[in-house]
């Protein structure tokens, strides 16, 4: 079974090197044919002529390039050898059309208009683009959290009148306020502080709101009201489950 497997690709590898030798042939020709024309008297050409020529140049094609093999496997072969041959897409013999989006580019569209739709017209709407460029996962709390703490930026820390873009009541060490909450830069410098924090607790096996809980209470939640606790949960939840979900289904 081995060598009958080995020896199919040994004859499609064959198959595939011949037929870009066919491509690169044709092409050869109708250059050729073009300069023949080109360099040819300058007199009236029939229109019988230019069918001719026309019907010569597609019974070529037809000959030449149309490999004697079953349709799929056809596409694919073709596809292979123009990758392989390095045709861009213009010069391409085999694609007319550009390829279809991966599901990664399609997910990661989905996320992008996802955030969009929910940040939209709030203080946050600013951070859309720095917000989709992170992981899923981290870009779903970073949304999910902003809302339930600050509104998506409507209430949020300033100092000395200026806006501090930080919409997670995130405390750490950047330009704190008197309050204790981290002052950033830039919108683009916000993203980045909270979203390596909120990913570096993702990689610790956290994946859903509850599990996230750590944000509002710290270590334990023991001297917190349960019912506060409870709504924090339900509330970051909200959206982000919408945008998870909204990703999970666009990768299926």
């Amino acid at each position: 079974m081995k060598k009958d497997a080995n020896s199919n690709k040994k004859k499609i590898k064959l198959r595939r090197i011949e037929e870009a030798k066919k491509a690169k042939r044709v092409k050869s020709k109708m250059a050729q044919m073009r300069r023949v024309v080109a360099e040819s008297p300058k007199e009236p050409i029939s229109k019988k002529k230019i069918l001719t020529i026309s019907s010569f140049i597609g019974l070529l094609y037809l000959f030449l390039i149309i490999p004697a093999t079953p349709l799929a496997s056809t596409q694919n072969i073709e596809n292979k050898i123009c990758s392989e041959m390095h045709y861009d897409r213009l010069s391409n013999p085999y694609k007319i059309f550009t390829p279809k989006k991966t599901k990664k580019k399609i997910a990661n569209s989905i996320l992008h208009n996802n955030i969009s739709s929910i940040i939209k017209n709030t203080p946050m709407e600013e951070m859309t683009d720095y917000i989709a460029d992170r992981d899923d996962t981290v870009a779903a709390f970073i949304v999910g959290i902003a809302m339930k703490e600050s509104k998506f930026g409507k209430y949020s820390p300033k100092k000395d009148g200026k806006e501090c873009y930080n919409y997670w009541g995130y405390r750490g060490k950047e330009n704190t306020t008197d309050s204790g909450y981290s002052c950033f830069d830039s919108p683009k410098h916000a993203i980045k502080v909270v979203g390596d924090r909120i990913e570096s607790i993702t990689k610790r096996g956290v994946s859903t709101p509850a599990q996230m809980i750590s944000w509002k209470c710290g270590s334990s939640c023991a001297g917190h009201n349960p019912v506060s606790v409870d709504k924090w949960i339900a509330d970051v939840g909200i959206n982000y489950y919408r945008i998870q979900d909204a990703v999970k289904l666009a990768r299926k």
